[in-house]
């Protein structure tokens, strides 16, 4: 009878501890990240008079939070609806960093002088970013976009 309350006993502190551990959703909560990096243009822009079909390139630097290089990155956009305040544009950016890469989508008002800010899906990416899902938000100034990527 003893060693039947004995192994009661022992079977309750297993199952006390088996309540106590973290759950799933905590592990994976902690796998989001989020970064920082800025684009500096280096070559390409928008066409001065863009019409809906036109399509332009942009090559960049990309630098880390404290202005350090962290790889490269481009966009291509295609003009997608011209109003007489701007453009919407269909935009892809490849961001380049030596631990892999990003690949982002968005769609974006160009209306006015700028800055220009829009959201973007992250669609994927390779290395330590493969199968990368997430959200960006993106500020496009002159010379240069500033990227708040969210990882998730």
């Amino acid at each position: 009878m003893r060693r039947h309350a004995a192994a009661v006993a022992a079977a309750a502190a297993v199952a006390a501890t088996a309540v106590a551990l973290p759950s799933p959703q905590t592990a994976a909560a902690d796998g989001e990240k989020t970064l920082a990096w800025t684009a500096v243009h280096r070559t390409g822009g928008p066409p001065e008079h863009p019409k809906a079909g036109d399509t332009w390139a942009v090559y960049a630097d990309l630098r880390g939070p404290g202005g350090e290089p962290a790889g490269d990155g481009s966009a291509v956009c295609t003009v997608v609806l011209t109003r007489y305040e701007g453009v919407v544009a269909q935009c892809r950016y490849v961001l380049r960093a030596p631990d892999g890469t990003l690949v982002l989508d968005s769609m974006e008002n160009r209306f006015g002088r700028g800055p220009y800010r829009a959201d973007a899906a992250v669609v994927g990416g390779t290395g330590a970013y493969a199968g990368a899902k997430g959200e960006v938000q993106l500020t496009v100034e002159s010379g240069r976009t500033a990227y708040r990527v969210h990882l998730r």
